[in-house]
């Protein structure tokens, strides 16, 4: 498929703490994925912006709170919209660092801090639960 047109660097944040995942409600007046849960959150890599500061300025930005990356765990693509913008992007793992939770309500409109098996039940994209499937077998193999 040969798509022209919009192009995003996009980066999705999965945050742990204490052994369970924070899982997030995307706003009903988002254009994409409205209403749904999603693993911690999302957000576009801005021009001239590195993606572990768009990372740290997403999670600031959307949920409040200060993280430590971890490592990246996976790569995605997908098209978006009626304009079908092309995102291609990478999934983090980040465990919670400090702060307190405070919603942006334009972006999320509730959060769980969950098992990454409970989140399963949430999730009903089937990227999104492909990509919490692939962080718990990273986590499983990963050495620090």
């Amino acid at each position: 498929m040969n798509h022209v047109g919009i192009f995003n660097v996009a980066v999705a944040v999965l945050i742990e703490k204490n052994g369970k995942i924070l899982i997030t409600k995307r706003s009903p007046n988002r254009d994409h994925g409205a209403n749904e849960w999603e693993p911690g959150i999302t957000g576009r890599v801005e021009q001239n912006e590195k993606i572990e500061d768009a990372l740290h300025r997403e999670v600031k930005e959307e949920i409040g709170i200060e993280v430590e990356i971890i490592s990246p765990f996976r790569t995605f693509h997908f098209y978006r919209g009626k304009e079908e913008a092309e995102h291609q992007g990478v999934n983090y793992w980040c465990k919670y660092k400090s702060g307190n939770i405070v919603l942006d309500q334009k972006e999320q409109t509730e959060y769980k801090w969950v098992t990454p098996e409970e989140s399963l039940k949430y999730l009903t994209n089937m990227d999104v639960k492909e990509s919490v499937i692939h962080f718990t077998k990273f986590r499983k193999n990963f050495v620090l």
